[in-house]
């Protein structure tokens, strides 16, 4: 991101510079006594110059600009949205839901578990890799329009637009026979293991994203606990 504003500050620097230089020649023209036609003629030309400057550059900042807002909402190491853009899209849709009352949202808290082993034993290196499984197991198992997230080191989050507490039971089967399929390759070095916990929001009780990612929060360290007895 630091990359991309430096890139930005030195586009609008040299945009600077051509509209000075642009205007030092068009002064020095008007200095020549030049012919009106010619003059006319180059001062033409200065503004259709002028004029493909500026356009390249504005369409430069808007997409530099739209790839820092990208990149302030996206986790660099799964790709999947960080906390933040979580939390910014989350509660997007709990409005929505609020506002028309025909939506119900699920949120799903989950923690790879053993992952401190992971990188104590094996590094860290493949620590990394086993976040990005995670992030591949999920996208495999939720919908493109659903919001998955890494909201912390070894912590995901997903709001499952439209899912209901009936649905969680199809989910959760998915979940697990994605994980099976990702341990059953041979030659692992680590298994994959995920403490879920997952809280909803319905037509009658619409809550806050903070309350939701709380009460997930809560149900899936209680299950990590009983994981662990």
């Amino acid at each position: 991101m630091k990359k991309n504003l430096i890139l930005l500050k030195i586009e609008n620097s040299v945009l600077v510079i051509i509209s000075v230089a642009l205007a030092l020649i068009y002064w020095h023209v008007e200095s020549l006594h030049l012919g009106a036609i010619s003059t006319r003629m180059i001062t033409f030309s200065l503004f259709i110059v002028y004029g493909i400057f500026t356009q390249y550059f504005i369409n430069s900042n808007k997409r530099m600009a739209a790839e820092i807002s990208t990149l302030s909402i996206t986790d660099d190491l799964t790709g999947l949205y960080n906390r933040r853009g979580f939390i910014t899209l989350a509660e997007q849709h709990l409005r929505i839901a609020e506002r028309t009352k025909k939506m119900e949202l699920l949120l799903l808290f989950a923690d790879l578990d053993k992952m401190k082993s992971i990188n104590d034993n094996l590094g860290h290196e493949k620590g990394n890799k086993a976040l990005i499984e995670v992030a591949s197991i999920l996208k495999e198992v939720f919908r493109e329009s659903d919001i998955i997230a890494r909201v912390g080191g070894d912590e995901y989050a997903v709001l499952g637009i439209g899912a209901t507490r009936n649905d969680w039971a199809s989910i959760e089967s998915r979940l697990q026979h994605q994980i099976d399929l990702h341990n059953a390759i041979e030659n692992r070095d680590y298994k994959i293991s995920l403490s879920v916990g997952v809280a909803y929001s319905d037509l009658e009780n619409n809550y806050s994203i903070d309350a939701l990612m709380s009460r997930a929060d809560t149900l899936m360290y209680e299950q990590k606990r009983s994981n662990r007895q």
